[in-house]
């Protein structure tokens, strides 16, 4: 059966998320404060054990930075534009009557479908977002990175908005998400987008988050792992003995997925040095 998880003080006690913009070229934050959770499901016998679980408590021991929304297209063309960052050569994209292939002729660019420097940047590889990450730690004198995938959890488990379940919020109405059934775009009430939305289209969440589900998977600090075996009883990410260095995990889903795949628990993970038209990130910091 799935463990629920467990609320952080501040949501108990009713406090709303903290506003965080640290530098004019930072992106808007919300600060997320300290508490534990029940990550992952203990399903005995089921076909996922070996991947999202087996169930365990994880505590947040320390306040951290979430940026509101994920990494725009607009921020990401500062960056490769100041820095001459190249366009990634080539995207991983699928299409009705095919499953993924890659697609030389797409980058960050042009993936493939309109895109304005509002919505999510898409078709960036983790490297591209290590350069970008180093690029705004550079120029802010900042500690910005990635999300662990049990900070990621954490959010999505205990951001749902009062007396909703977690996944009882993802909806065509509160998220742009795809088909129900793998996979596919579709739009329903208030999503009207087939592919990306601008960043904040959809009601924030309990911490002030926009598309912690949906719009776009987002890159994870955590390489590769099976299961939880070994994980950090904490927040920090999963990163020694991996199951496969070469890639990373990836969480939240996107304007193509439905389903379970939206769920708080579910994990994928892709290979770092490929770029995805359904994949973009967000971005964490370390309080001081």
């Amino acid at each position: 059966m799935r463990m629920a998880a467990l609320l952080p003080l501040t949501l108990l006690w009713g406090c709303t998320p903290q506003e965080d913009k640290p530098c004019a070229l930072c992106p808007d934050m919300a600060v997320i404060e300290p508490g534990e959770f029940v990550m992952g499901v203990d399903e005995p016998g089921g076909p996922d054990d070996e991947f999202d679980g087996p169930a365990r408590r994880v505590h947040i021991t320390q306040p951290f930075a979430v940026s509101r929304y994920e990494v725009t297209v607009g921020e990401f063309r500062r960056f490769a534009e100041e820095t001459g960052h190249p366009a990634n050569g080539g995207c991983q994209v699928y299409e009705a009557d095919a499953w993924w292939f890659p697609d030389p002729s797409r980058s960050w660019r042009d993936p493939g479908f309109a895109q304005s420097d509002d919505h999510p940047v898409v078709c960036v590889s983790w490297h591209d977002t290590k350069a970008y990450i180093d690029w705004l730690n550079g120029r802010s004198g900042l500690n910005f990175r990635l999300l662990s995938e049990a900070e990621w959890e954490y959010l999505a488990a205990t951001g749902a908005p009062p007396g909703r379940a977690d996944d009882a919020a993802v909806s065509h109405d509160s998220a742009n998400i795809g088909q129900e059934t793998c996979c596919g775009p579709a739009t329903q009430g208030h999503d009207r987008w087939l592919r990306t939305a601008p960043v904040g289209s959809f009601p924030a969440d309990r911490h002030g988050l926009h598309d912690i589900r949906g719009n776009v998977w987002e890159w994870q600090e955590d390489c590769f792992h099976i299961n939880y075996i070994g994980a950090p009883a904490d927040s920090r990410p999963h990163l020694t003995s991996c199951s496969d260095a070469s890639r990373r995990m990836v969480r939240g889903g996107s304007w193509g997925d439905g389903g379970e795949l939206l769920a708080a628990t579910y994990r994928l993970r892709a290979a770092a040095d490929d770029a995805y038209f359904t994949l973009g990130f967000r971005l964490a910091r370390t309080l001081p």
